[in-house]
């Protein structure tokens, strides 16, 4: 008898333990294939005219857009914009951060221009990009009233001194489409792996999901960049069934911040 009660919690214990790796093996696999977290990075900010409004009406369909569908997001901001006394244009940023689905982030501050010779920081000392930050940063206190904790370099590379400026400016916090081991920028920095469009400014459905598929489906988190104010009534339907597809494959929407909150603490 003894013998036969031994028997039957052997098999007991056996099958319980297969029962908790076949858990275990699920949950890995469920984490494995997890859908990455997105973060929309829309580009170039600046005021409207005067007779258009504070922004283009391109930027407010998609402010407009975001919120309505409750998806979070970050658009940059070109500081220099900040500079004229504008105050529906800053009421404009102030309203859309106010509702909780847009964060707003410091993309440059001078508007590259095709005659430029190079980018913003892509040349200059330390002391020089350090106060091109600091002025962007001063900018956005004195007239939204709040900090730009995100930086995205607006069509520029950026040099060892203007990474550094970006370690020595405490309001920055994370950079976006940085280098996956950054050499000096000691905070978050998040990789490029693919952008919403493809060629630049087209928001092609077809070729993000291709794309998607092939390189963004494992990944922890993308960075998705676009340019909203580029974008025509073709080029905005693309963009449209880019952020369904996303939705269908349960992917959570982040913006910047909320993304840092949640790893802090954890190995990037």
């Amino acid at each position: 008898m003894s013998r036969l009660i031994g028997y039957i919690l052997v098999v007991v214990f056996s099958v319980g333990l297969l029962a908790t790796r076949v858990v275990l093996a699920a949950d890995a696999g469920a984490a494995k294939s997890a859908a990455p977290i997105i973060i929309l990075k829309l580009d170039d900010v600046v005021a409207g005219n005067e007779a258009g409004g504070p922004v283009s009406a391109r930027w407010k369909r998609a402010a407009d857009y975001l919120e309505k569908n409750e998806i979070k997001g970050g658009m940059g901001i070109i500081c220099s914009s900040l500079e004229p006394d504008n105050q529906p244009y800053f009421d404009w940023i102030k309203e859309h951060r106010k509702k909780g689905f847009i964060e707003f982030w410091l993309h440059a501050y001078k508007a590259r221009k095709a005659t430029d010779p190079a980018g913003e920081y892509e040349q200059g000392t330390f002391e020089e990009h350090k106060a091109s930050l600091e002025r962007s940063e001063q900018l956005a206190k004195e007239k939204l009233g709040f900090p730009l904790a995100a930086f995205g370099p607006h069509w520029s590379a950026v040099s060892e001194e203007a990474e550094k400026a970006l370690q020595a400016v405490p309001e920055v916090k994370i950079w976006l489409y940085g280098p996956k081991k950054p050499a000096f920028f000691k905070k978050l920095s998040i990789e490029r792996i693919m952008a919403l469009e493809n060629p630049t400014f087209v928001p092609d459905f077809e070729k993000f999901k291709t794309t998607y598929e092939k390189q963004g489906a494992q990944q922890r988190v993308l960075v998705l960049q676009g340019h909203a104010n580029a974008w025509t009534d073709e080029r905005w339907d693309g963009f449209v069934k880019i952020i369904e597809f996303l939705k269908s494959k349960g992917c959570q929407f982040m913006t910047p911040s909320e993304y840092l909150k949640s790893v802090e603490g954890k190995a990037e």
